[in-house]
């Protein structure tokens, strides 16, 4: 039954009024009709008695006390509620704000609401338990509105540690459904209180990932739910939000655990980073794969190049075989040992059983060898059998044997199942002496039985060994499918090599951070670091995400222990389903009901006394009229009059419209992305993003405007040139990125087409380099790196010379290469767009740090540039060393770092310089 209760009762004494109304209403007699006047004769025979009305009509009196009494109690506010009045006990409100609360986060938090409000209407204060608060006091309703507003769940499984609790208050414990551990003291708590336990809709809950294995075309993944049957599907995302592989998940009746297969090739298999749960917004149904899954981190030991072809490079095969399936680096032992390799490569002109890479295998690296004439002149200790003193050679001039093919793979070779082509054979090979250890450690043989790929367990670590050479001096394997195939299956015995080990002394440090919703956001200005000797102590307290050391990364998962969920026990509990459903205000029916009846009304009234036709007629022609003078381009006016006023009214921020859709949305991407990270990090706080072209109208009310220039940009119209000098002689600045970095090498000195267009005609100053002490890098944060998807572009400012005058010292124009969008791109669902060079260590989050600090720079001008002028101050007032041993530079030594940063000049400068680059 439901239950009717008003948000303003006092607006009730209205009704007080409808006596007056009525008595109003009763000495007011209607208005006289209105009659046309008619001639003498028919006034003969009329009787001269006089009839006035005096008196409202009662039906008509009933009509309009109704019309005010409705309006009246519509103006109290009257809600229509589902369910029963609340207690008249105070509220305890605790809420499971856990991982695993994701999926339905929007739900808990909507009947959270309600009985706050619930609360609020009785004037009761809420005890509103989120987190681990550990003395939880009675708030204002309306704070805790606030509260819940604000909050989301956090990255433990369970985060609700419950206070001594209160008999005296009508508790409710707004759970998600599952529990993943022991929730005894909860339980027992919520029993002694006599708490009502809310659960979400069964279908609802989180469905968790386990762990994931490599098979032979893919991987699998176990996933756990508390709750079955149900299905589902399971997507493989890249890293920059696309999906590769969906494959069904499936629950037996009964069973909290279910297998995905994904099935894909190994080029795309190398680009899957995360597997989440369809539809499922939760960190928690997301799993992060990290260096233990994916492409694979390989060492090749190599002497220092100097041959100038190559294909007569001992590893070019190798390389050539394994590089599109893992990262490969090359080098000698002290350069890729440190990198913490999961394979290490060493051909025959590197052989070494150095103690460096003896420790490597027996901690659990794999040591892919090869033969060749130096192993076979003089064995070591890193070889899994035996060998011969000498080699064999197969087929030669002096030899009686012919070459020698390769015979079919045994069962228990990891190689089983390959198909060996007819045409392989090996002409020279490294012998093993025989015995029954030698054929139980042989991968492959040659038709004569002889070994010729062999394996053998040392330490924690695996030793392969290829009796032939790398390259086809021996055999013919090295230029076969069958050798990238055979070095295929190697690669996934030692994935998990990268997660177990890691460089002594090092530190991870928190790159991106998994949200509760399963989206990838940046680190938190100031940086999670672990050192990695308590890793595993810290493991399950970490903010989930990934973590980087270096080449490095490590994934922390939101649930740390998937295998242990569970239904939430409830035994001894009064149960409800969630119900976030808000009472029903009637205050907009009610007094669309007597606006109605007004309207009628007055109808009414104009018809009686014969005013409706004349009224209806000039109704008619004023919206006649309004139609004639509305123009015929009022729609582009007004939306381009509403951008201006937005941007007028709050800061935006703005781009230069392409044409090209694709690079215009993801500038649109890059500046939203921006505008949350000012907004987070900083006392700016843009409002939007605006797509403007050259010459739209009300430029100067953006501080800069970012323009990804391309190739095929076009030159500028006469107008546009007018737009873009007002624009910049009111302060503006431009922000021109070529984004073609990796491409200059390339262009063999020629200049960048587009920006030689787009920039001609433009009142831009003499260029230079960003210079160290130039107020880009420290305007917010101090950097003296710019990078975008790629790092090492150079910067161009206007000189100092450019900057003097109304502009406050800032520059012009911005120009650089690294395609900084690409960088600033974040969405807020899918996380990264584009993949980053990583050519330094946290690119991405340097280079939204080089975003706030153009955005700084543009908005407050040169202000911090006067530290530069410290050290003079200091002198005048009357410290003659402060340009010695103060630590600030004098003048003469900032005179002096500014001359050696030469400017370079104008544009044209600019594009002719770049052949001077390496």
């Amino acid at each position: 039954m439901g239950s009717l209760s008003l948000l303003a009762p006092l607006t009730l004494l209205g009704l007080l009024t409808l006596p007056l109304v009525w008595w109003i209403l009763k000495i007011s007699p209607p208005s006289p009709k209105r009659r046309i006047f008619p001639p003498l004769a028919i006034l003969q025979g009329v009787e001269t008695d006089e009839e006035t009305p005096n008196a409202t009509p009662i039906w008509v009196l009933l009509y309009r006390l109704l019309m005010v009494a409705l309006a009246v109690f519509a103006l109290s506010q009257p809600l229509l509620q589902s369910n029963d009045a609340p207690p008249e006990r105070p509220l305890t409100l605790i809420i499971d704000d856990s991982a695993a609360a994701a999926p339905i986060w929007d739900d808990l938090t909507d009947d959270a609401r309600r009985r706050v409000r619930d609360a609020q209407r009785n004037n009761q204060d809420v005890v509103l338990i989120l987190g681990d608060d550990p003395d939880p006091t009675p708030i204002p309703a309306a704070e805790a509105l606030l509260r819940l507003r604000s909050a989301t769940p956090v990255f433990q499984a369970r985060s609700v540690q419950i206070p001594t609790l209160s008999r005296d208050n009508n508790t409710v414990f707004l759970s998600s459904g599952v529990s993943f551990g022991d929730d005894t003291a909860l339980l027992s708590s919520l029993r002694d209180v006599g708490a009502t336990v809310l659960l979400p809709e069964a279908l609802d809950t989180v469905i968790v990932p386990g762990d994931v294995r490599e098979t032979a075309d893919g991987f699998e993944a176990d996933w756990f739910s508390a709750l079955s049957p149900r299905s589902t599907t399971v997507e493989a995302l890249s890293q920059s939000g696309d999906i590769l592989a969906v494959e069904p998940l499936l629950f037996a009746p009964g069973a909290s655990l279910s297998t995905v297969s994904i099935s894909l090739p190994p080029q795309l298999r190398a680009k899957v980073t995360r597997l989440r749960v369809t539809g499922m917004r939760a960190g928690a149904a997301t799993k992060l794969l990290d260096d233990s899954f994916g492409r694979p981190l390989v060492g090749v030991l190599a002497p220092p190049s100097g041959s100038s072809s190559p294909l007569l490079s001992e590893n070019f095969y190798t390389e050539q075989a394994l590089s599109p399936f893992a990262d490969l680096f090359i080098g000698n032992s002290e350069t890729v040992l440190p990198l913490n390799p999961t394979v290490l490569v060493m051909p025959d002109s590197m052989r070494s059983d150095a103690p460096e890479i003896i420790d490597y295998v027996e901690n659990g690296g794999v040591l892919i060898r090869f033969a060749g004439p130096q192993l076979a002149a003089t064995s070591d200790t890193l070889v899994p059998v035996p060998l011969r003193r000498g080699g064999r050679s197969i087929g030669g001039a002096l030899a009686w044997e012919t070459p020698q093919a390769l015979a079919p793979f045994a069962s228990e070779s990891p190689f089983v199942g390959l198909a060996v082509p007819a045409d392989i054979t090996v002409s020279r090979q490294v012998m093993a002496r025989p015995g029954a250890e030698t054929d139980a450690r042989t991968w492959a043989r040659l038709k004569d039985g002889s070994p010729i790929v062999t394996s053998s367990v040392r330490g924690e670590g695996r030793i392969v060994l290829f009796h032939v050479t790398a390259g086809p001096e021996w055999s013919n394997l090295a230029i076969s499918g069958l050798y990238v195939d055979m070095l295929k299956r190697i690669l996934p015995l030692a994935k998990s090599r990268r997660v177990v080990s890691s460089a002594e002394g090092g530190a991870w440090t928190l790159d991106r951070v998994l949200g509760p919703f399963g989206e990838l956001r940046p680190p938190p200005p100031r940086p999670v670091t672990v050192p990695d000797a308590d890793w595993a102590v810290n493991n399950a307290t970490l903010p989930p995400g990934y973590y980087r050391s270096g080449t490095r990364q490590r994934a922390v998962q939101a649930v740390s222990n998937p295998e242990a969920i569970a239904m939430f026990p409830t035994q001894g509990l009064t149960i409800e389903r969630m119900d976030g459903r808000e009472p029903r205000s009637l205050a907009g029916v009610l007094l669309g009901i007597a606006m109605f009846m007004l309207a009628l009304d007055m109808i009414m009234s104009a018809s009686l006394t014969g005013r409706l036709r004349r009224f209806g007629a000039a109704a008619t022609s004023a919206v006649l009229i309004g139609l004639t003078i509305l123009p015929g381009h009022a729609d582009a006016q007004s939306e381009t009059n509403e951008r201006v006023r937005e941007a007028a009214l709050g800061l935006h921020l703005a781009y230069i419209e392409t044409g090209d859709a694709r690079i215009d949305g993801l500038s649109m991407t890059a500046l939203e992305s921006l505008k949350r990270q000012l907004t987070l990090r900083t006392t700016i706080e843009p409002v939007g993003v605006h797509a403007v072209r050259p010459d739209s109208v009300g430029l100067e009310m953006y501080p800069f405007l970012y323009w990804p220039v391309r190739n095929n940009t076009a030159a500028l119209t006469e107008a546009e040139r007018v737009s873009l000098n007002t624009y910049i002689a009111a302060g503006g600045t431009l922000m021109l990125d070529t984004a073609d970095e990796a491409e200059r090498s390339f262009r063999a000195g020629a200049a960048h087409p587009g920006l030689s267009r787009v920039t001609s005609g433009l009142n831009i100053g003499r260029l230079a380099r960003v210079p160290e002490d130039h107020v880009l890098t420290k305007s917010f944060y101090l950097t003296q790196v710019f990078p975008g998807r790629w790092a090492n572009g150079p910067v161009y400012v206007e000189g100092e010379g450019a900057t003097k005058g109304g502009r406050d010292g800032v520059s012009s124009v911005i120009i650089g290469s690294n395609d900084w969008a690409a960088a600033w791109a974040i969405d807020s669902d899918t996380g990264t767009l584009v993949d980053l060079a990583n050519e330094i260590p946290r690119q991405r989050e340097f280079a939204i740090r080089f975003g706030v600090n153009v955005a700084m720079y543009a908005l407050s001008g040169n202000y911090k540039a006067d530290q530069v002028h410290a050290a003079e101050l200091i002198r005048r007032m009357g410290d003659p060393d402060a340009g010695d041993g103060s630590g600030l530079d004098s003048i003469q030594d900032l005179r002096n770092r500014s001359q050696e940063q030469p400017e370079i000049g104008s544009i044209q400068d600019l594009l002719d310089q770049t052949r001077e680059r390496p």
